[in-house]
């Protein structure tokens, strides 16, 4: 084996930011680092989606000329990516699927345009156009996907559909990813094909891109990642590594989970490209991964007190085998997911027994993997199956060789000689009808915490200007350009809301009693009573469903001489 070239200035300069960077992250109080954090996020965020576009862009055009991609090529990918389209805006319903996770994320995007910080707003102005905010926290979530919203909204103005529309599009864009991964690694045109088809019409994965969750963009940032990754693999070129490090470094913001990317990575090397380990340049380039991903790592750092949840372990082998149970079905037998993907995938697997298939493979290991250790794992778990979308590119993937054989079989059998691409092509989406009610369907899932947020963006439309909303989730009421604050402002400082509240908000002082309110929580419930007790209020209006009650008070104003 040969021996790695003596380090030159370049990899002894990264050793040292790398080194500092650690050092930072290792020995920084969990407090101070959330304050370095809260500013440090956006500005690091920021330069790195900039420096990534940049290299994404220049690789992405060497490695489309040396697949010499001829417009034929494209009619596949680019149906495929309309067909997603049609089945995220015209089929699956445009709402909220886990609350008030969305909520906080778009909020957190709204900071980061009007205040380039990291943190969700607990007590703010939207007046003239601009949050103010007065009081804050950093949040526990990454931030990736927020500071994602707040390039749209930075280009085409807050609005709460934003992040439904920047969903939608990232379920537009996969099955052109797809296609170029799986034409870059196992350079099969029918095989990409199918991949990008197989992206189009996964149930869960059109369904959860008309949300505003996090889990389709991360997706796609991962499949973005692996795409760098692949492109490196066959160019070899300094221009693919720099989109590797990139690619890898800002989907890694996206989940806690993302940073497994580095299982697929690790395994690309060292069975595709084994020379390259021992090169400088992949010192080099590892050096400056790491050192890009510092802020995340800092992040999961300064978090890591969290519960998420849980009093107890987060992650456990005790969850493993409840969790397979769910799991490991779910791509099996399941209403929610076509199994002819599966039976594809294994299909594929199996057939190209080749190093890029393995892979392939571990990438799906890893991710799925975590899952079954995580004690909110299980897909059955509330609406924790919107873990399984960042399971679903290496799927694609391996379905795409599967339909491809499957189509080459069918070629060779003398009853359908020339049919095969034909034949699976209208079994992927004979199929898909089969899923189309599921796809339309908003779910009983989450249906009291839905309610609240129609009731409150219906109320929000009547208030009159320069009045403030007290709630247990003001960012959702500053999205839709509402004064908002926390409920416990009422509880922790009467005396402020009576004073200096209600001198600054002339359309006066409103409380939201809300999901918080309904559900079975006693200290809630108290909660919710005890500030209704402490003031004079008004009942404004009031919605039920089922037997949730919503509804809108007004502190009265104090009597003037």
């Amino acid at each position: 084996m040969a021996e790695v070239r003596a380090p030159g200035p370049v990899l002894v300069g990264c050793a040292l930011a790398v080194a500092a960077a650690a050092f930072w992250v290792a020995f920084t109080p969990a407090g101070i680092l959330r304050q370095q954090l809260h500013v440090a996020q956006f500005w690091s965020l920021e330069a790195l989606l900039i420096v990534a576009v940049v290299t994404g862009w220049a690789g992405l055009r060497e490695l489309t000329a040396r697949l010499m991609i001829r417009r034929a090529d494209l009619y596949a990918p680019a149906g495929s990516a309309l067909l997603a389209g049609l089945l995220v805006f015209a089929g699956a319903p445009e709402t909220n699927r886990i609350y008030y996770d969305e909520q906080i994320y778009q909020s957190i995007g709204q900071n980061f345009s009007d205040l380039h910080l990291a943190q969700m707003c607990n007590e703010g102005i939207v007046e003239y156009g601009r949050l103010q905010c007065l009081q804050a926290e950093y949040n526990k979530q990454p931030y990736g996907y927020p500071h994602l919203l707040s390039v749209g909204y930075r280009l085409f103005g807050v609005s709460a559909r934003l992040a439904h529309r920047i969903n939608g599009a990232s379920a537009v864009v996969l099955p052109l990813v797809i296609y170029l991964l799986t034409l870059a690694l196992f350079s099969d045109r029918r095989a990409a094909a199918f991949a990008a088809l197989a992206a189009a019409i996964i149930p869960q994965q059109i369904l959860w891109s008309h949300t505003a969750a996090s889990e389709p963009t991360s997706a796609l940032a991962a499949a973005w990642a692996v795409l760098a990754l692949a492109a490196f693999i066959r160019l070899r070129s300094g221009t693919a590594l720099a989109w590797l490090v990139t690619a890898f470094a800002y989907a890694v913001q996206f989940r806690p989970e993302m940073p497994l990317l580095v299982v697929p990575v690790g395994a690309a090397l060292a069975l595709l490209a084994p020379a390259e380990i021992r090169d400088r340049r992949a010192w080099i380039a590892g050096l400056a991964t790491l050192l890009l991903c510092a802020v995340a790592a800092a992040h999961l750092v300064a978090v890591r007190g969290e519960g998420w949840g849980t009093s107890g372990d987060r992650l456990s082998f005790a969850f493993f085998v409840p969790n397979l149970r769910v799991n490991g079905w779910f791509y099996l037998w399941d209403a929610r997911f076509p199994v002819m993907l599966t039976v594809l995938a294994l299909f594929g697997a199996a057939r190209a027994r080749s190093r890029q298939a393995a892979v392939i493979v571990l990438w799906f290991v890893a991710f799925s993997t975590i899952y079954l250790l995580f004690y909110a794992g299980s897909f059955n778990y509330g609406a924790d199956i919107r873990y399984s979308l960042l399971t679903y590119p290496p799927l694609m993937v391996l379905a795409g060789v599967g339909a491809a054989s499957l189509a080459g079989w069918i070629d060779r059998h003398p009853l359908g000689a020339g049919m095969g691409a034909r034949v699976v092509a209208a079994g992927l989406l004979a199929q898909t009808l089969w899923y189309l009610p599921t796809m339309r369907a908003v779910g009983e899932e989450a249906w009291a915490a839905r309610a609240d947020v129609a009731f409150a963006q219906a109320m929000s439309r009547t208030l009159p200007r320069n009045a403030l909303v007290l709630t247990h989730n003001p960012g959702m009421f500053h999205l839709w350009g509402i004064n908002a604050a926390q409920l416990s402002l009422a509880v922790a400082q009467p005396g402020y809301v009576r004073g200096d509240l209600q001198r600054r908000y002339a359309g006066g002082i409103f409380i939201h009693w809300n999901f918080w309110c309904n559900v079975s929580d006693p200290v809630q419930n108290a909660f919710c009573r005890d500030v209704l007790a402490s003031f004079d209020t008004q009942l404004i209006a009031e919605y039920r469903e089922r037997h949730y009650r919503y509804a809108l008070y007004r502190i009265r104003p104090p009597l003037t001489p």
